[in-house]
């Protein structure tokens, strides 16, 4: 290969690299517009869990019932299934119930959320996160939450919700001071 065209590759190299870090910055920056906005989304969750507000918890959700599925540890399942051996480990509801039972509850209820991570195109996304649920002044379960959601007009809205259970009497909270708070 002669001087003349390896001037030429080297050149179209450099070019190519080019091209894909600037294709690489634009997408971060397109990337990091976003997740303000879905943190608003974890952050009004969790609002209206504390003011037990229906009306906020419903703007959050793409429609009426939209599906909650949370499965149980093998530990935590096997805690249950000592009394109630046909227990299967699963829990399945939409977020009317999950609202409902919110807001009947005599207790003050809260939700904290540890290790966020954010993924979105700008279209759809998807929040995934630890959690610890306090029911009054004890964590009455905790685990890991996923939840999807779409871009509608300016509004992100939560179109689905998985999440695993553990209870902390049965497994120890990993989190902070509150791991120490078991039920």
């Amino acid at each position: 290969m002669n001087s003349s065209t390896q001037a030429k590759m080297k050149k179209q190299g450099l070019l190519v690299v080019f091209i894909l870090l600037q294709l690489g910055t634009a997408f971060g920056q397109e990337q990091s517009t976003h997740p303000p906005f879905l943190q608003e989304v974890l952050t009004a969750f969790g609002k209206a869990i504390e003011e037990k507000d229906s009306a906020g918890f419903q703007k959050l959700f793409f429609q009426e019932q939209v599906p909650f599925v949370g499965i149980m540890s093998k530990e935590t399942e096997r805690s249950i299934k000592k009394n109630y051996p046909e227990f299967e480990g699963i829990s399945v509801s939409n977020s009317q119930q999950f609202i409902q039972e919110i807001c009947a509850s005599t207790k003050p209820q809260k939700e904290h959320f540890y290790n966020v991570e954010i993924s979105t195109d700008g279209v759809i996304a998807t929040v995934q996160f630890d959690y610890s649920f306090h029911s009054g002044e004890k964590i009455s379960q905790w685990g890991n939450e996923r939840w999807n959601l779409v871009k509608v007009g300016e509004e992100w809205l939560i179109t689905d919700v998985i999440y695993s259970i553990r209870f902390p009497n049965i497994e120890a909270f990993p989190y902070g001071p509150e791991s120490e708070n078991k039920e």
